[in-house]
């Protein structure tokens, strides 16, 4: 038996958790269909931006997984050194 997609909300929170201790903002919009986000560093400006991910390929784990972890590879190539992080 599959599992059922993660809520927008579960996506939040687990894209959110990913880039402590910097700040990370995420929302839905466009009626809930899209996902955005945002990093920013110490000084509250932003570091990297993900202005339209769709939900429904985001609540793929793997799918979700893939762009957290690319996220945090830029953010680490900018020369923030971000807490451990695994998905779950």
């Amino acid at each position: 038996m599959s599992k059922p997609p993660m809520s927008a909300e579960e996506i939040i929170q687990i894209i959110e958790s990913a880039f402590g201790p910097l700040r990370c903002v995420a929302e839905q919009w466009d009626y809930g269909k899209r996902i955005r986000f945002r990093v920013f560093n110490t000084a509250n400006e932003p570091l990297i931006t993900q202005p339209d991910l769709l939900w429904r390929e985001l609540s793929d784990a793997t799918r979700l997984e893939f762009v957290v972890e690319y996220c945090r590879d830029q953010v680490s190539k900018l020369g923030f050194i971000l807490d451990p992080w695994a998905f779950s």
